[in-house]
């Protein structure tokens, strides 16, 4: 089955023989964990290994292949067809099922098998798993194809990975109330709150891997439900209605962040901001005024983006989440260190290392908007304050530890760490270097076309116009247009 599927779908083995067994990633590592719980994993690992030879994966170890192997039922050399056989001179054969930098697929052979491997599995996985499947099969397509095309051509399979709406229940029972509030939203209970909060994260997580462009008009839709909701819900359930929709608001306004149009997510954000007071809900508050101090640093006005910062530092000491203490302090470092404040910025870094750290590992709950914030998250913004800086050792260093940390599958916070690791090496006079990362940023936007990412990537390529005329620098905009950036010469 797993030859099949490297055969028909050209997936590498590792893949196949994870889905040949019907499992997710999430799936794989609770067997794993099931039988080696002194060595746990998560779907992160088994995503990694995956995308391995990629760059943004990670090559298993042997003893790592050997378990795979016991996982899987077959042997370690079972899980590396793809690799090259160097103990032959004959050519691969056509449709040997062997996928790898030599054995280019036409695209339209290509464009049905991720078609069909999508359909065959969105019965089974959620939309973020489905998505994590497609970051891996772009992995693989060849860099002389159009990537952006070829997805505008599968838009079809990836708007099944969008559709999940916010009540989506797998019990009839609870399907049939979640139909009735719809009709009659006067008819809302705690079960149904519950079940409608636990997927907000999805819905976020939805924006980080394909793009804001598909998960804004879901975020939207939510949106415009739950506010019939809150204004009907009955006064013990309101706070926790307001609260999702102060979510949703402000989910929406950061997607119309990234897009670019930064107009409407300040008018999101506030709407947010007013819906998590009225809820008095003291740590949506903090992150929603956190958002709203990195939206108004990126735009070039720090000390708006100190004073919305200083006020969510407020907010967060009045409560007891050490989240909001350690994000409000995250987003005044790099509110200082634009506006050329090295004492405070390194202080406020210093203040979120201390108030992160008593989270990072605990069995702490947090609420969903801080599914992202982990220990890779805190040095990914550490190394752009450095950067901000101008300590380009600091933000490489950063850098290399936030990326073997990161879900390469959250290919936004993953290609935007790229980029600060790619002027980091500008910085440090390496254009080799710098040109072969700002690459791999650049292969993410074939799923992720972020404009707040592609704008750093092509800041990026800016700083290198002085070394245009270098075999590393026409490598890359050989490969940015490739990759659907045209000119992006200073």
């Amino acid at each position: 089955m797993a030859a099949e599927f490297c055969r028909r779908y050209r997936v590498n083995p590792r893949v196949a023989h994870r889905i040949a067994r019907g499992w997710s990633q999430g799936q794989a590592a609770a067997a794993w964990n099931d039988r080696w719980p002194d060595d746990p994993k998560t779907f992160k690992n088994f995503s990694a290994w995956e995308l391995w030879p990629a760059s943004t994966g990670h090559a298993p170890a042997l003893a790592t292949l050997d378990r795979l192997a016991q996982l899987y039922e077959c042997t370690a050399g079972d899980l590396l067809t793809d690799m090259s056989d160097y103990g032959t001179k004959a050519d691969v054969p056509q449709g040997s099922g062997l996928t790898g930098p030599a054995g280019a697929v036409a695209p339209l052979t290509l464009v049905p098998a991720l078609v069909d491997t999508l359909a065959h599995f969105a019965t089974d996985i959620n939309y973020v798993e489905l998505a994590e499947e497609v970051v891996m099969w772009v992995q693989g397509v060849p860099s002389e194809m159009n990537r952006r095309k070829l997805l505008q051509k599968i838009s079809t399979a990836l708007t099944v990975a969008a559709a999940t709406p916010l009540l989506d229940v797998a019990d009839p029972d609870v399907l049939d109330r979640a139909a009735a509030v719809l009709d009659n939203p006067r008819r809302i209970d705690a079960a149904l709150i519950t079940q409608a909060e636990r997927g907000i994260k999805d819905f976020r997580m939805l924006g980080d891997v394909l793009g804001p462009q598909v998960a804004l008009q879901t975020a939207l839709t939510q949106r415009r439900v739950t506010r019939e909701l809150a204004a009907n819900a009955p006064s013990n359930l309101r706070p926790r209605v307001l609260s999702l929709y102060a979510e949703l608001s402000q989910l929406v306004g950061w997607e119309l962040f990234d897009i670019g149009d930064y107009r409407a997510a300040a008018y999101y954000y506030d709407d947010a901001r007013t819906a998590a007071h009225d809820a008095e809900n003291v740590e949506l508050v903090t992150y929603i005024l956190s958002t709203m101090s990195q939206l108004a640093t990126w735009q070039g006005k720090p000390r708006v983006g100190i004073d919305h910062a200083i006020a969510a530092q407020e907010w967060a000491s009045r409560g007891d989440s050490q989240m909001a203490r350690a994000y409000s302090a995250d987003v005044a470092a790099r509110a200082y260190a634009a506006a050329g404040d090295t004492g405070r910025a390194r202080a406020a870094l210093d203040a979120e290392r201390t108030a992160a750290a008593e989270v990072f590992g605990s069995d702490v709950p947090l609420a969903s908007w801080w599914y992202f914030y982990d220990e890779s998250y805190y040095w990914g913004i550490r190394g752009e304050v450095s950067l901000a800086l101008n300590d380009p050792a600091d933000a490489l260093h950063a850098s290399v530890k936030a990326l073997p940390l990161l879900d390469p599958a959250n290919v936004r916070d993953y290609a935007h760490t790229l980029t600060h690791q790619a002027r980091a090496h500008v910085l440090q006079g390496d254009v080799h270097e710098a040109s072969q990362v700002v690459v791999e940023a650049a292969r993410l936007t074939a799923v992720n076309r972020s404009p707040r990412l592609e704008h750093s990537i092509r800041g990026v390529r800016t700083s290198l116009s002085p070394w245009q005329r270098t075999k590393a620098v026409r490598g890359l905009d050989e490969a940015l247009r490739a990759y659907g950036f045209g000119s992006v010469k200073a």
